[in-house]
Parts: C-alpha cells; sequence; structure tokens
C-alpha cells in the first residue's frame, strides 16, 4: 500500500508542474494582469479612489522620508 501512495503522491504532484511547463504559467500571469487591470479600473471609478490614491502616496513620501533620516542618523564617526 505505501508504493501505491508515493507513486500517487508524485504522480499528483507532478501534473500541475507539466501543466506550469507547458506554457500555463504564462496563461495564469496573463489572466491575472488582466483581472489587475479590471480591478483598478473599477476602483479608479470610484469617487474616493483619488483620495485614497493621495493617501498612499503622501504615505509612501513620508516613509521615504524617514528612512532617508535615518539612513544619515546611522552613520559611524568613522564614515563620511
Amino acid at each position: 500500500m505505501k508504493p501505491f501512495n508515493v507513486l500517487l503522491s508524485i504522480a499528483l504532484l507532478s501534473v500541475p508542474v507539466t501543466a506550469l511547463a507547458e506554457g500555463g504559467g504564462a496563461r495564469v500571469i496573463a489572466r491575472m494582469q488582466a483581472q489587475r487591470d479590471e480591478s483598478m479600473a473599477r476602483f479608479l471609478e470610484r469617487e474616493d479612489a483619488k483620495a485614497i490614491v493621495r493617501a498612499q502616496q503622501a504615505a509612501k513620501a513620508r516613509l521615504a522620508t524617514r528612512m532617508a533620516s535615518s539612513a544619515h542618523s546611522e552613520r559611524s564617526v568613522d564614515q563620511p
């Protein structure tokens, strides 16, 4: 019974790998990108989308500023 289970497990694990190896991965990625684009288009149709995008951009800018200032303060005396 154990050899049968091992062979069955190997067969079941190899089927998805062969499907992705034969171009299935490209189709999956293309489908994900199409769904992402459709989702983003619907999101941008909302009235509050611009405010949300502005808030996200402001948060990224604050994080970048914080990271840049912490990089300056972490330098040792020996480094210029």
